[in-house]
């Protein structure tokens, strides 16, 4: 018979949660400058996708201090697509390394000047170093 040990930190020692995520931005949300992403989950199924709102978008940044939605001046380094109605996982098996601290938000486009809010509530879940 196998013995079995198993640690959050031999992958990650942090989850973030973020049930409500909108153009408010959740910054430095791991209280940490530098780390690395593994797991992104993006609940979306309290919405139903509609021809002016099929999905929502995860904006991410590496950075500690963002604007985000409602006049975004940041950048995010990462955009990711979640259809309305499901749950979409991203998975990084080596992890995506951040080095100025780890903010998001959430937005009904993809467009860099995206500043609508999704309708639904959005959950973010992060698993991180």
């Amino acid at each position: 018979m196998a013995n079995l040990t198993s640690s959050l930190t031999d992958l990650a020692s942090k989850l973030v949660v973020d049930v409500k995520a909108d153009t408010n931005e959740a910054e430095n949300v791991t209280a940490a400058s530098a780390g690395k992403v593994y797991v992104i989950e993006i609940d979306a199924t309290a919405g139903i996708p509609t021809t002016l709102e099929p999905a929502c978008y995860v904006k991410i940044a590496n950075a500690s201090n963002i604007t985000g939605g409602g006049g975004s001046s940041t950048i995010p380094t990462i955009t990711l697509y979640a259809p309305l109605g499901v749950v979409t996982t991203y998975v990084i098996s080596n992890g995506w390394e951040f080095d100025a601290g780890l903010s998001f938000w959430c937005v009904t486009t993809a467009a860099l000047s995206g500043d609508d809010s999704p309708t639904a509530d959005i959950k973010v879940s992060i698993v991180s170093s």
